[in-house]
């Protein structure tokens, strides 16, 4: 037996920091996306408060508004940028995704709130 001290191979898989940014990300994500239901009622809820969209509903007059589709779309972006923010593994994909999520979550707000204006 040898009294010489041994030494450890090196790893083969580089050791990381932890990913403290990507948690953050993933987080305010989650965060905005879960502000985004009760800001979509109180937009609902002040949409419908309008003498255009009374009209609208009892007679059916002024019923000029945005088409469906850039509504689905815009939720099938922050949808999707919602996924990609929490499943991605580069810190720059999840920023922009994060960006681009927050983008869709304010257009569909946008149109609907201009809804039956």
């Amino acid at each position: 037996m040898s009294h010489e001290p041994r030494t450890r191979a090196a790893s083969p898989v580089p050791i990381t920091p932890p990913d403290v940014e990507g948690a953050r990300l993933r987080k305010r994500s989650m965060v905005w996306a879960g502000l985004f239901v009760p800001a979509s009622l109180l937009a609902g809820i002040l949409v419908l408060t309008r003498e255009n969209t009374a009209r609208c509903l009892t007679y059916g007059d002024a019923c000029d508004g945005t088409p469906g589709l850039f509504y689905v779309a815009a939720l099938a972006i922050a949808f999707a940028a919602l996924v990609t923010v929490q499943s991605a593994s580069r810190p720059e994909v999840r920023r922009a995704a994060l960006w681009t999520q927050l983008g869709a979550e304010a257009v569909f707000l946008l149109f609907l709130l201009t809804a039956f204006s």
